[in-house]
């Protein structure tokens, strides 16, 4: 446990260590997140509800479902795939404990401190331009355990795509296609109650929907089975953990690193 309490205060502190960097992810989120809302400004106008849902809610599921994005958001694909390119696994397998575990509470503490640094001013500085409809006390609490469970998700799926450098030596194509599908198909750019029945049907079956849409649901206060919503997301964390878990466990016994 202590292990894993120093790899969160390392994932928090890197991020601090780097505020120049920070500074720079959240200009960035600000651009993509005017210009989102521009977009959406334009489509609601006159308009008194799209897609089912009132106009300023629909502002206001953007906004959300952007901030939490920063959160979420994780390079462990990226990092695992590197790890295992590069050989330095093998000095990872020698350390005590599970690799997986140290991964996941490492990237903890990176959203935590994203949290702080670029959720928290992305939602206020959009705040002041759009008028959101803030949720009652007791939605906040929820709100961020759905986040918590939405970045869970999303870690079991880019631990899966880490691991597949083990079999194909680089997973930048792996890690592109995977960013294509959680950017479309997660809520953060596209509102999911767009897209037609039948594939709103078929992403009721997939993982995505958990990472940004229920989320922002639950801010809204929108889902009247919000309980089963995180229900629903933990179970889709505790899952994609248990396949990653079982796979790494058979992929370890044939890793070669370094011709050895």
């Amino acid at each position: 446990m202590r292990a894993l309490v120093a790899a969160f205060r390392i994932g928090f502190a890197h991020v601090f260590a780097y505020r120049a960097e920070a500074a720079i992810q959240l200009f960035s989120a600000l651009i993509v997140a005017a210009l989102n809302l521009s977009l959406w400004t334009v489509a609601t106008h006159e308009r008194s509800e799209i897609g089912g849902v009132p106009s300023g809610d629909m502002l206001a599921y953007v906004v959300v479902a952007w901030t939490g994005v920063a959160v979420i958001a994780t390079r462990v694909n990226e990092d695992l795939g590197r790890r295992i390119r590069d050989g330095q696994v093998a000095a990872d397998l020698l350390r005590p404990g599970s690799l997986q575990a140290f991964l996941y509470a490492r990237d903890l503490g990176r959203a935590g401190a994203a949290a702080i640094l670029q959720a928290a001013p992305l939602l206020f500085a959009c705040a002041l331009f759009v008028p959101v409809r803030w949720p009652s006390p007791a939605a906040w609490p929820l709100w961020a355990v759905s986040v918590v469970l939405g970045h869970a998700v999303n870690f079991g799926l880019s631990f899966l795509v880490g691991m597949a450098a083990i079999k194909l030596g680089n997973v930048t194509g792996l890690s592109h296609l995977k960013g294509t599908l959680v950017s479309v198909f997660s809520g953060a750019l596209i509102p999911v109650q767009l897209y037609g029945e039948g594939l709103q049907s078929i992403l009721r079956f997939l993982p995505f929907p958990m990472l940004a849409h229920a989320p922002a649901r639950v801010f809204l206060e929108r889902d009247e089975h919000v309980g089963l919503t995180l229900l629903t997301q933990a179970g889709w964390a505790l899952g994609l953990w248990l396949v990653g878990a079982w796979i790494w466990r058979r992929a370890v016994a044939t890793l070669t690193v370094a011709g050895g």
